[in-house]
């Protein structure tokens, strides 16, 4: 990769080369109101993973994160519901404040269909891939803390999702 000149103060550069791609992006404004920090605790997409990512905007730590898990558990919406209000509950024990605490859930199911002769038969997995996405807003908590709580309410998903 090539040297990249950044000019303030003085000039500098800086040459990386750790045998794989990834871009730089340099902030010397100093002033930025957003703070990213990142927790990868396995890799982004691997199943069973839990990722963490927060940023300070202003005064609202914003928490975003995924966990993939192949599950049985028919009632998983209903233990992500209970893992996020219990979440909101500590934050809220913290004297912080909870703006919310959203989720997706993305569901893949597994089918086969075998035909024989003119007959039809259909068989379905009884798991399934859910792949969920997090996203809190929360206020007057310590920003490491607030990641940790959400990461602990997906952990509690990913058990549930074993049951």
């Amino acid at each position: 990769m090539a040297a990249q000149k950044h000019e303030h103060e003085h000039d500098h550069n800086h040459k990386h080369d750790h045998g794989h791609d990834h871009d730089h992006n340099h902030d010397h404004s100093h002033e930025s109101r957003v703070k990213p920090s990142r927790i990868r605790l396995k890799a982004k997409n691997s199943l069973g993973a839990i990722y963490i990512e927060r940023n300070i905007i202003d005064d609202a730590i914003v928490i975003s994160g995924t966990l993939s898990v192949v599950t049985g558990n028919a009632d998983l919406n209903a233990e992500i519901a209970r893992e996020f209000e219990a979440a909101a509950r500590k934050i809220a024990e913290l004297g912080g404040i909870v703006g919310h605490i959203k989720a997706t859930g993305i569901v893949t199911s597994t089918s086969m269909i075998s035909v024989t002769d003119e007959h039809a038969m259909v068989k379905e997995s009884p798991e399934r891939m859910v792949k969920i996405t997090l996203a809190a807003i929360v206020f007057f908590v310590d920003q490491k803390v607030a990641s940790d709580i959400m990461q602990q309410a997906l952990a509690g998903v990913r058990a549930a999702s074993r049951e």
